[in-house]
């Protein structure tokens, strides 16, 4: 999300998602490799946690990105009359 707004490409990006994602997916397999299924399923569980804070943290930048681009949300606008509304 970083690279999208600011309109470059950051090899950074990558490698914080893949410093989240790729320990635990290798834990899993090789845990299962091994026959243990709680390590295995505990590293699952890990993985699952680490990839919802990637998607909701890219959620959070995104919508703090358009509420800078569009301004704040109840912005009162004037009217020829004088009069504002929400």
């Amino acid at each position: 999300m970083m690279s999208m707004i600011g309109r470059k490409s950051a090899a950074l990006v990558g490698v914080f998602i893949s410093v989240t994602t790729v320990p635990a997916a290798g834990f899993v397999a090789v845990a299962l490799v091994l026959g243990e299924q709680v390590k295995a399923l505990e590293s699952g569980i890990q993985l699952a946690i680490n990839l919802a804070g990637i998607v909701l943290s890219a959620v959070a930048v995104l919508l703090v990105y358009r509420w800078i681009e569009k301004g704040p949300l109840l912005r009162l606008r004037r009217h020829p009359g004088g009069r504002t509304s929400a």
